[in-house]
């Protein structure tokens, strides 16, 4: 048939707002500030509009958030799921995971931020969660066990995100970090603590991505350890 033509997304040089426009516009703002800073002036601001205009294509801004978490939602990564290669599909899902957040780092505070209606939540959270839990279950682990595991890998993927990805990416050398400040060190040259000396003389010890793999070697150890107990 026919082409439809689509609408411009400016018109004389001036953005033209839909719901969608206004949506991503606040997630992109929440992944760097949070949700609970981004105020409809600062979301007009960004968009170069008034704040009256933006309620000329919504009711609140409630309504702005419920879509922009259906919006980050709906880029939740489906799993792999293979029994007979679970460690690959482990790491895998972890990394499609890392992926998504990383762009929303501070998005994955919405829960401490805001209050989302349960409707809002795109099915294929629930599917791909079933999917991951159903390969830990194919593979003999208990119900206890899977959910277990699923809660270590979010837990292991929002933290390292918010804590070693969000500041890497706004510049801060977190790999070069260590136990205690060099500085500490030279102020006490005399001071036995031979440990404290030797990691910090060896730091860095890896890059981010190599940091990110030791954490998914981690929850493959918990795995084997798991299937390995038969609890």
């Amino acid at each position: 048939g026919p082409r439809r033509r689509r609408r411009p997304l400016t018109r004389k040089g001036r953005l033209t707002l839909t719901r969608d426009h206004i949506a991503q516009a606040m997630l992109d703002l929440a992944g760097v500030h949070g949700f609970r800073s981004v105020t409809m002036r600062l979301l007009a601001e960004h968009l170069g509009v008034t704040v009256r205009a933006l309620y000329n294509y919504v009711d609140d801004r409630d309504e702005i958030v419920a879509r922009a978490v259906a919006l980050f939602v709906g880029q939740w990564p489906a799993p792999r799921p293979d029994p007979d290669h679970w460690e690959r599909s482990v790491r895998e899902y972890g990394a499609a995971l890392r992926a998504v957040y990383r762009r929303y780092p501070r998005a994955l505070l919405v829960s401490l931020d805001e209050r989302i209606d349960d409707f809002a939540i795109h099915q294929d959270r629930l599917i791909n969660t079933d999917a991951f839990l159903g390969m830990l279950r194919a593979i003999g682990l208990s119900v206890a066990d899977a959910q277990a595991v699923h809660s270590d890998l979010a837990l292991r993927v929002f933290g390292f995100v918010l804590l070693v990805d969000y500041r890497e990416d706004q510049g801060e050398p977190v790999m070069e970090h260590t136990p205690v400040p060099p500085g500490w060190l030279r102020a006490h040259p005399a001071l036995a603590v031979p440990h404290l000396r030797e990691a910090v003389a060896a730091a860095p010890l890896m890059t981010v991505d190599e940091a990110f793999e030791r954490s998914m070697d981690g929850l493959v150890v918990t795995v084997r350890h798991l299937l390995g107990s038969g609890t």
